[in-house]
């Protein structure tokens, strides 16, 4: 409990309390509840890169905190697609990819914790199937065509990537050895956010277009 109520812990779980309030906007369906629902889902996508950062500033790295941070992005994604899937004809098919995908993450954790072995940590490729798995969930959110042709493809290679290197690092505990280290190089951190930048762009333009205009 200890662990439980320190910060970074709590903004992790936030994002878990964050998805009822989407699906409740979702389901009132009108621009302002869109909008609202945009603002929620950006500050999902803040708190993931907060709370880790957080953890380390502030010296509270736990083994709760690594397992919590990449379950709370599972419980607000898969709690989100069944919103859309409701209220913004969010594909079957595609749900069942982002949720499958979780189901194995978690279940792979499950049997490593029953076996008293360390829980897997979250690595770069699950942060960057995460991001865009949000860009994806966005672009129904505001009905981008543009951003859901482009998120759908993006979804179902980074979900195949985290698959195979979340399969080696479960390997790689379950033998005894420690995860692996992901290290973010620069270069790929700089290209990760310019492109995020152009992608943000390209959304907010067409927000305006047809929220503001």
């Amino acid at each position: 409990m200890k662990d439980l109520l320190q910060i970074p812990n709590l903004v992790s779980l936030s994002r878990i309390f964050l998805a009822p309030l989407v699906g409740y906007f979702l389901w009132k369906n009108d621009d302002r509840s869109t909008l609202i629902c945009l603002s929620l889902l950006i500050l999902a996508g803040v708190s993931d890169g907060l709370d880790g950062y957080l953890a380390r500033r502030l010296k509270k790295v736990s083994q709760l905190g690594i397992a919590l941070d990449p379950v709370a992005d599972k419980i607000f994604a898969g709690l989100l697609i069944v919103f859309l899937v409701l209220f913004r004809d969010l594909p079957l098919w595609l749900a069942a990819v982002v949720v499958g995908r979780d189901l194995l993450i978690l279940a792979g954790g499950t049997v490593l914790l029953k076996n008293k072995h360390l829980p897997v940590p979250s690595n770069l490729t699950g942060k960057y199937t995460f991001t865009v798995i949000i860009f994806l969930l966005g672009s129904y959110i505001i009905r981008f065509p543009f951003g859901i042709t482009l998120y759908t493809y993006l979804t179902v290679i980074m979900t195949a990537a985290s698959i195979i290197i979340y399969g080696r690092v479960f390997r790689f505990v379950r033998n005894g050895h420690p995860a692996p280290k992901f290290v973010d190089r620069p270069v790929l951190k700089t290209g990760r956010i310019l492109l995020t930048l152009v992608f943000i762009s390209i959304t907010s333009y067409y927000l305006y277009l047809e929220y503001f205009k």
